[in-house]
């Protein structure tokens, strides 16, 4: 579960990025900025990472033709909520942008103040040049909150195409309208970027160990489709414990529908705590400059003795890969401070 968000500075860490000489590669090490739940996108050749509470509005973006030049761009505040009192007013989680048949969205939790009130919403652009402006989508609810399970908990969603060339919603949610435990994975159709269908079922449920240690909590989802296979990544257990958090995975069977729970199978953790990194989640694959490489952006923190932990994150970012039928092969994550070759294609690319 989150908290409200630390200060989230664009501060490079101090000799994170080393530039090489001529025939060598640059380097960077991590954690790269401060920061939690990251969202990543690249489309066009420019990598879109969106936040909550950068401090020139309540969602903000930055942008970068490199995937390490996300580290010092400028934060370029997007959307400021309409009332002290409005449901999504407070606490505003996790928001993704998305680039959905020729328009941005940003999709987002957000609530009055009070954490059992979190609910999920949606800002649509006007279609201008560049990301445009951004207002709450007309969803047939107030204030663009979508409409699936309104009168549920519900955080951190997630919009994605899966193999059967459908795009759906998944997020964190609950059996009820407050955010008492456990916390598990729903998912449900799109009729279209703003408006959602039906049925929306109960994807999965915390039963494993390294899923309940404190809490029993599934969140942060990301769908992905690769290789004909659809997967879903999630972040598992309490993250106000420093060393709980951990990544699992849904794989969905070939062929299976997704709406269908049995046809998932759920593994884990694929990314757990390592060395001196605690807590990995809420990663994000996204490809290099040249499309040579993929790398994994996910928060984690070092402080065993932070409390909350979820006020320590930082944003790291490591290669990775796929497996044959698409999975994510992530290995373990890369202790700060080690030297690391700046993303395939970077060089010479203007940050």
């Amino acid at each position: 579960m989150k908290r409200p968000y630390a200060s989230l500075r664009p501060v490079l860490v101090a000799g994170a990025l080393c530039l090489a000489p001529p025939g060598m590669a640059a380097q960077f090490t991590n954690p790269v900025f401060v920061g939690q739940d990251p969202w990543v996108t690249y489309v066009d050749g420019t990598y879109y990472y969106s936040s909550a509470n950068c401090g020139v509005a309540d969602i903000c973006v930055k942008q970068s033709k490199t995937l390490t030049g996300l580290a010092t761009a400028p934060w370029v505040g997007v959307w400021k909520h309409g009332g002290e009192r409005a449901p999504n007013g407070k606490e505003i989680w996790a928001p993704e942008l998305h680039r959905i048949d020729g328009r941005w969205y940003v999709y987002y939790a957000a609530d009055d103040g009070n954490n059992d009130h979190h609910r999920l919403f949606v800002l649509s652009s006007d279609g201008g040049p560049g990301l445009g402006s951004f207002r709450e989508a007309d969803t047939g609810l107030p204030h663009g909150q979508l409409d699936v399970l309104p009168d549920h908990w519900g955080i951190d969603p997630n919009v994605f195409t899966a193999a059967d060339g459908k795009r759906y919603l998944t997020w964190s949610c609950t059996n009820q309208a407050d955010s008492a435990f456990p916390q598990r994975i729903c998912l449900a159709p799109m009729r279209d970027a703003v408006h959602v269908g039906k049925p929306a079922v109960l994807l999965s449920t915390p039963t494993e160990p390294w899923e309940t240690r404190d809490k029993p909590i599934q969140e942060g989802p990301v769908g992905y489709t690769r290789n004909g296979r659809t997967y879903i990544t999630y972040s598992g257990s309490a993250s106000w414990i420093p060393n709980d958090y951990a990544v699992g995975l849904l794989a969905l069977k070939s062929g299976g529908d997704p709406l269908d729970p049995s046809a998932w199978r759920k593994s884990g953790p694929i990314f757990d705590h390592h060395g001196k990194v605690y807590g990995p989640g809420s990663v994000v694959f996204v490809p290099s400059p040249d499309g040579r490489q993929y790398w994994n952006v996910y928060h984690a923190i070092e402080r065993l003795d932070c409390k909350p932990a979820y006020d320590c994150r930082d944003v790291r970012m490591q290669p990775m890969s796929f497996d044959a039928n698409g999975a994510p092969v992530l290995g373990t994550p890369v202790n700060p401070g080690v030297p690391l070759d700046v993303p395939s294609g970077e060089a010479g690319v203007p940050r």
